[in-house]
C-alpha cells in the first residue's frame, strides 16, 4: 500500500498575542471642523466644480481681455481663482480625514 510519513509535532503551541489597545482620539476641534468641511464639500462637489470651473474660464477670458491694461491685475486674479480650483480638487479627491479612512 502507501507509506505514511508522520511529521514532527510542535514542541509548544504559539503564544496568543495581546490585542492592541484602542488609540486615543487625536485632533480636536480643528480636526472636527476640517472633517465637517470635507463632508459638506464632497456632497456639493458635483455642482461646486462646475460653478468654480466656469468662474475660472471667465477669469481667463478677462485676463486675456485686460492683458495690456495696467492696474487691473487680471493675471494674478486668474491665478488665484485657478489655485482655488486646484486646491478644492485636491481636497476632495486626495484628502480624506483619518476618522473616515477604511482600515
Amino acid at each position: 500500500m502507501s507509506k505514511i510519513i508522520k511529521f514532527p509535532t510542535m514542541a509548544e503551541p504559539p503564544k496568543a498575542q495581546a490585542a492592541p489597545a484602542p488609540k486615543a482620539q487625536s485632533g480636536g476641534a480643528l480636526a472636527g471642523i476640517v472633517k465637517a468641511v470635507w463632508v459638506v464639500t464632497v456632497l456639493v462637489w458635483p455642482i461646486l466644480r462646475w460653478i468654480v470651473a466656469l468662474d475660472v474660464v471667465f477669469q481667463f477670458v478677462r485676463m486675456l481681455w485686460y492683458w495690456h491694461t495696467p492696474g487691473t491685475h487680471a493675471g494674478w486674479l486668474f491665478l488665484l481663482h485657478f489655485g482655488v480650483l486646484a486646491a478644492l480638487t485636491y481636497f476632495v479627491s486626495l484628502y480624506k480625514p483619518k476618522e473616515l479612512q477604511c482600515r
